[in-house]
């Protein structure tokens, strides 16, 4: 007989991922990318043509906006190197037609021939301090061999499609080398999701320093009670190394909280800004690093992860 549980069953023992339909919808691309990739003879240079992009469209924005499209190209991990192209205006299939070469390669690849990659990332620019992230597509370095030509055509996808989106944090970040200090500022987040079947919210951020793996320091701004758009403000410093001027090895992890009375705090998602950042993440730190001594504030997306108990 279908009926009510023998014994009470407390919201925290709801599993609420359970309730979810087990089918979404396909992720659609948001554009292609196509590429040229040749090796050097001796495979310690890599020369890179961004011939063209097709179909571009901005994630969550009206099809009638203009898309104004430039591509960025990193070499992962580390982010040793990068390429911008230039801008192009009012355009969804930009012709590109731009080369670099990215040289000094370990021969072979080395450590790198597993892990290593050229990761491209495609934005389309609005006004002088605004831009939208269409999307973001990635090959291996191990994979060029494979390659007819040297030709390929990735798909754009947006950068939800690797991590799920929990609302948006907004970030300052200004690093001051000579005085060994980096300086962030928790501004604030909107459209944080509900968290309980009650729907309240109390929200904070706790921000951790991790270096080379180890955590070096921690700071946490106050909560704010049932809001899904909280305001902070709330400055951190930590003290940096001055004989690592380009934080090799460092990484922010910005916990985005719920407090909950009754049960306890909750993990909603993070924000990592560092080297082995991604997207504007990836973006706004290489901001950061290139202009010390200037606040720069961005947006993004915080990604949900596991469970955090402190």
């Amino acid at each position: 007989v279908i009926g009510l549980p023998d014994t009470p069953v407390a919201l925290t023992e709801i599993n609420l991922e359970e309730l979810i339909p087990r089918y979404a919808p396909p992720i659609k691309p948001t554009g292609k990318l196509k590429l040229q990739l040749l090796w050097s003879q001796d495979k310690t240079s890599l020369t890179v043509i961004i011939i063209e992009a097709q179909g571009l469209i901005i994630p969550g924005v009206p099809k009638d906006v203009e898309v104004n499209p430039y591509v960025k190209a990193f070499l992962v991990p580390g982010r040793t190197f990068k390429y911008r192209t230039k801008t192009l205006r009012n355009t969804r299939d930009p012709l590109f037609l731009e080369k670099f070469v990215i040289k000094d390669l370990p021969i072979g690849g080395g450590e790198e021939s597993e892990d290593g990659a050229l990761e491209f990332q495609v934005y389309s620019s609005h006004h002088v301090s605004r831009r939208h992230l269409v999307g973001v597509a990635s090959i291996r370095l191990i994979d060029v061999d494979k390659l007819t030509s040297g030709q390929v055509e990735l798909l754009v996808t947006p950068q939800t499609v690797y991590r799920m989106h929990q609302g948006d944090l907004r970030i300052s970040g200004c690093y001051q080398p000579v005085a060994g200090k980096i300086v962030f500022n928790i501004l604030e987040a909107r459209n944080l999701p509900r968290v309980s079947l009650l729907g309240a919210i109390n929200p904070y951020v706790k921000v951790e320093m991790y270096v080379n793996g180890i955590r070096e320091g921690k700071n946490k701004c106050k909560v704010r009670q049932n809001t899904q758009d909280p305001v902070w403000h709330h400055q951190v410093v930590f003290e940096v190394n001055r004989e690592n001027p380009k934080l090799l090895g460092h990484v922010f992890v910005f916990h985005v909280l719920h407090k909950d009375m009754m049960t306890g705090v909750h993990k909603i998602g993070q924000v990592d800004l560092g080297w082995y950042s991604h997207g504007e993440q990836l973006e706004h730190w290489y901001e950061i690093m290139e202009h010390p001594h200037r606040s720069t504030d961005n947006w993004h997306p915080i990604i949900k992860t596991g469970k955090i108990t402190s």
